[in-house]
């Protein structure tokens, strides 16, 4: 038994714990302590997020498991949509294993002293069955690296598994926001769906889709909106500039050659007479400019997107672009039935 404290703001076993005299069975069932997935805890008081549950599932996991998906996703701060579960995948052992697990498991019938800790380590390969635990099985030993102690898999893997999941809409949303965390590029992920694999058809479109310089998940939606509507895709990130190059202003997307800005607002009222008032003069700003600014709130994603996509539309065509919504595939992700938290 090791003289080093437990550490009860991490996550634990509890029969270690009571082996160590650091709790009871009564005291893991309390108040002070929380249960993260059958047999681990942590100390009540300890924030819990998705790398502390990520560590949890690690605990209990079989060797061959990394933490991948979702939970990979909010590890490399990406952007996935909410789920109560860890994710986890548990790889499949190659030939050479394959065939010490064979020979373990039949030094392991009957449970004998052939039956090594080793050797029952070896059969752990399969898909979990802990509640609170999303486990899969895969044969693919690519993209897998370590972040915050963890073994994970890379940011270009978990936008490919995530494909088995996600929409388009929600795949996009993820590629942008893994870019803004500068863990990796729309290049790279346009290179990694290139591969074989499943579910490539759909990574393929997202990852083409994927852009530099969105800040968030609504206004990766707000693009994905316009584009499924057959409006041409704005740029994002545009920038101005005064003549030394300092930048003076920046919208969330637009059509530079148009003069037209799309922003999305995720306020739902002004919190105070200073940032109305810079709202205001900035507004001006690009009047001055002489440009159009469309501002889109969630509404305008989830209760109205039809007029989102008929109010850029008709300011493009003001502008002399040559438009109309031709698509109506944005009905398959927007709308109230498709409403979203983030």
């Amino acid at each position: 038994m090791t003289d080093q404290p437990l550490d009860t703001s991490r996550p634990f076993l509890g029969v270690e714990a009571m082996e160590r005299g650091v709790a009871t069975e009564a005291s893991l069932r309390g108040p002070r302590f929380r249960r993260l997935v059958h047999g681990v805890y942590v100390d009540a008081k300890a924030p819990v997020d998705a790398r502390v549950r990520a560590q949890a599932a690690m605990l209990v996991a079989p060797a061959a498991t990394v933490v991948s998906r979702h939970t990979a996703a909010a590890l490399w701060g990406g952007v996935a949509p909410d789920d109560w579960q860890t994710h986890v995948t548990t790889l499949r052992p190659d030939a050479v294993q394959r065939t010490a697990a064979r020979e373990a498991r039949s030094r392991a019938r009957g449970g004998g002293p052939g039956c090594s800790a080793q050797a029952r380590r070896l059969l752990e390969w399969g898909r979990m069955d802990v509640d609170g635990v999303d486990s899969r099985v895969s044969s693919d030993r690519s993209g897998i690296t370590t972040r915050h102690g963890l073994r994970v898999t890379t940011p270009e893997r978990t936008f490919l598994d995530c494909a088995e999941d996600l929409d388009v809409v929600e795949l996009v949303v993820l590629g942008d926001s893994l870019v803004h965390a500068g863990v990796t590029t729309p290049d790279a992920l346009v290179s990694a769906a290139a591969s074989i694999g499943r579910y490539r058809r759909l990574a393929r479109r997202a990852a083409a889709l994927v852009r530099v310089g969105v800040d968030s998940a609504p206004e990766s939606r707000t693009r994905m909106l316009l584009t499924l509507a057959g409006l041409p895709e704005p740029e994002t990130d545009l920038r101005f500039h005064d003549a030394d190059g300092t930048v003076l202003r920046r919208a969330d997307m637009g059509y530079r050659r148009r003069k037209v800005s799309v922003e999305y607002d995720g306020r739902q009222h002004a919190e105070d007479d200073q940032q109305w008032a810079g709202d205001i003069r900035r507004r001006e700003e690009f009047d001055g400019w002489g440009w159009r600014m469309v501002v889109v709130t969630s509404p305008g994603l989830w209760v109205e997107p039809e007029t989102t996509v008929q109010r850029v539309a008709t300011v493009l065509s003001e502008r002399g672009e040559r438009v109309t919504a031709r698509s109506d595939e944005w009905r398959r992700y927007f709308g109230p039935r498709h409403l979203r938290s983030a």
